[in-house]
C-alpha cells in the first residue's frame, strides 16, 4: 500500500506542475491524445474539411494541434497524437497512432527521454490499446520512454451513449424519442448504420475487452460529474457523469456499476462520508487522482472555472492485481 500511496502523491504533484506556468513538466516530454470527434462520422464535414486542408489526414493533425487542445494543455505540448473517429481502434487507428508514435521514437527531440502521455475521453481507451502494442509495432521502450499517463475523462471503460447511438443507428425498436434527442445533443446530428467508427468500440462491453487489465504505466486519472448538453444525456449513462463518460469508466473501476465516487469515503466535491456507491477495485496501476464536482466531460482539459475538487484517498480503494 506505501507503493501506492506513493504513486497517488506522484499523480497529485505531476497535476500541480502541469497547471504551473512552465511549458514543461519536469524535463518530460508531453505528448497530448485527442478523444473522441463526432464530425468525423459526418460525411459532408469530411469533404469539406478535406478540401479545405488537402486530404482529411492533414486536417486531423491541423485540428489536434490548433482546436481540440485549446485550453491550459496547448502550451505545455511537445507534440499530438491525432486518430480518425471513423476508424476502429484496432484498426485504422491503431495505425495511425503506431505510425506517429513509431516517428517520435526516432526523433532525436524525443528518442529515450522520459514522455508524459496525456489523453482526453477515448484518447485513454486508444493509448491503453497502443501501449500494449509497442512490442509488437517495433517499438522500443527505451525509445519511447513512457513514464506516465495522465486521463482526463477517461473512456477505457466506453459510455452507455454509445450503446444507444448504436441502437439509434441500427433502427432498434427499444429506442424512445429521448434517447435519440440525447444522441443527437452529444453527436450534432443522427448516427447512420454502419458509420459508427470508433462508437462501436466505446459501448462498456466491447471497450473493457480491448487490452483490459493492469497497466505497466502508471495512469493518473481526473474525472468529473458536472452537466453539458442541456443534461439531455444524463439520464442513460450508469452512476454518475460527466455527461460524456460515467465514473465506472472514469475511475476504471474493475467493474461496470453504477458509482456516485471513485472513493469509498469522499464525495465529488470533497465532503467526507460514507459513499456506498463506489468501485470495490480498480484495475491495477490505475489512480484516480482528483474529482470534480462541476466538471463536464469538457471542461475536464479546457477552461471551465467554478469547479470543486476533491483529491481521492487510494489508501482506501482496493488496487486489483493483474
Amino acid at each position: 500500500m506505501i507503493k501506492t500511496i506513493g504513486k497517488a502523491i506522484a499523480g497529485v504533484m505531476l497535476v500541480t506542475a502541469a497547471m504551473n506556468s512552465y511549458a514543461s513538466i519536469d524535463g518530460m516530454k508531453v505528448v497530448l491524445v485527442q478523444g473522441f470527434q463526432a464530425k468525423d462520422l459526418d460525411e459532408s464535414h469530411r469533404s469539406s474539411k478535406a478540401s479545405q486542408h488537402g486530404s482529411y489526414d492533414k486536417y486531423l493533425k491541423w485540428r489536434a494541434e490548433n482546436e481540440y487542445w485549446n485550453g491550459p494543455w496547448k502550451g505545455k505540448a511537445d507534440a499530438f497524437i491525432w486518430w480518425d473517429s471513423k476508424e476502429r481502434v484496432t484498426g485504422g487507428i491503431a495505425t495511425d497512432v503506431k505510425n506517429q508514435i513509431k516517428a517520435l521514437s526516432t526523433n532525436s527531440n524525443f528518442k529515450g527521454k522520459p514522455i508524459l502521455l496525456v489523453t482526453h475521453s477515448t484518447g485513454d481507451l486508444v493509448i491503453r490499446h497502443a501501449l500494449k502494442k509497442l512490442g509488437n509495432w517495433g517499438v522500443s521502450t527505451n525509445n519511447f520512454k513512457v513514464v506516465a499517463v495522465m486521463d482526463f475523462a477517461g473512456a477505457g471503460g466506453g459510455t452507455e451513449i454509445a450503446d444507444i447511438a448504436n441502437d439509434v443507428a441500427n433502427g432498434s425498436g427499444a429506442v424512445n424519442s429521448a434517447q435519440k434527442a440525447a444522441v443527437k445533443a452529444f453527436m450534432g446530428f443522427t448516427p447512420q448504420k454502419g458509420k459508427l467508427g470508433v462508437m462501436t468500440d466505446l459501448r462498456p462491453s466491447n471497450a473493457r475487452s480491448i487490452n483490459s487489465g493492469s497497466s505497466a504505466y502508471p495512469r493518473f486519472r481526473f474525472v468529473g460529474t458536472g452537466w453539458a448538453y442541456a443534461g439531455a444525456t444524463k439520464p442513460f449513462l450508469k452512476g454518475m457523469d460527466d455527461s460524456v463518460v460515467p465514473l465506472h469508466s472514469a475511475c476504471m473501476a474493475s467493474s461496470n456499476g453504477k458509482y456516485d465516487s471513485c472513493s469509498k469515503s469522499i464525495a465529488n466535491n470533497g465532503k467526507i462520508q460514507s459513499i456506498s456507491k463506489a468501485p470495490s477495485s480498480i484495475w491495477s496501476n490505475y489512480y484516480p487522482i482528483l474529482m470534480g464536482e462541476k466538471t463536464h466531460h469538457g471542461g475536464a482539459i479546457g477552461t471551465q472555472t467554478g469547479s470543486q475538487f476533491a483529491t481521492v484517498n487510494l489508501s482506501l480503494i482496493h488496487i486489483s492485481e493483474p
